[in-house]
């Protein structure tokens, strides 16, 4: 298999593989329980709970990118635009996983945990609230796991700072607001509007767009897409 086919196959099912993964940091979360400080395993335990997000917003119910396009931002093309099968693998994977897993790394500097806890809190709104009502759904794929995970992940997160006496600074908090934006425009917002193509061959199956399919329903068949 050549390096265009395995792209071409990771950009269908990163999803799938994430879910695996998430399983390898349980496990992972488990055995380092005595070696990582609590903070630290409740990071690796959120990068866990991102994951499973996506894999719930992407694969089960798994409609999340008809919402966004066609919901949101009420394209005319939802299989292919403003988000593409293509731009949502850069913004998941490639700025999503080190943004989750730079603060296990780095565990002294509390803003760089502080980020993705808020941001990650902050999803059970944006899927609990923001996204239903800008698409006229009753729910957006990723509340639960935003709702179930990131919120009391994040409670506890800074439960912990408080326990092993490391109390976060309004500093922490300036940096760490800074820091989460900074990822939310270089992340995510920017491979969106770089990347998306009303004419891009990475298209969305009927499964991936839902009820926002352009018949009126998903499922029914799957766009072939072509590889890069």
């Amino acid at each position: 298999m050549g390096m265009k086919s395995l792209l071409a196959t990771y950009r269908k099912q990163w999803p799938r593989v994430g879910g695996v993964l998430a399983m390898a940091v349980g496990g992972t979360a488990a055995l380092a329980s005595g070696k990582l400080s609590k903070s630290q395993l409740l990071s690796l335990v959120n990068f866990g709970a991102v994951l499973v997000h996506q894999y719930e917003e992407y694969e089960d119910p798994g409609w999340f990118p008809g919402q966004f396009n066609k919901g949101v931002f009420k394209s005319e093309d939802p299989a292919h635009y403003p988000l593409n099968t293509n731009s949502a693998l850069c913004v998941n994977t490639a700025f999503a996983y080190p943004f989750y897993l730079a603060p296990v790394l780095f565990p002294k500097n509390k803003w760089v945990g502080i980020a993705p806890v808020v941001f990650g809190i902050s999803q059970a709104i944006t899927h609990g609230i923001v996204f239903p009502l800008r698409a006229g759904d009753r729910y957006s794929p990723g509340f639960l796991a935003s709702a179930l995970l990131h919120t009391p992940i994040g409670v506890a997160y800074f439960r912990a700072l408080r326990q092993e006496g490391d109390r976060a600074t309004g500093s922490d908090f300036a940096k760490g607001l800074a820091y989460m934006a900074a990822f939310i425009g270089i992340g995510v917002v920017a491979p969106n509007v770089l990347m998306h193509d009303k004419k891009s061959p990475y298209s969305w199956p009927d499964r991936q767009l839902g009820h926002h399919a352009p018949h009126g329903k998903g499922g029914t068949s799957e766009m072939a897409e072509e590889s890069a």
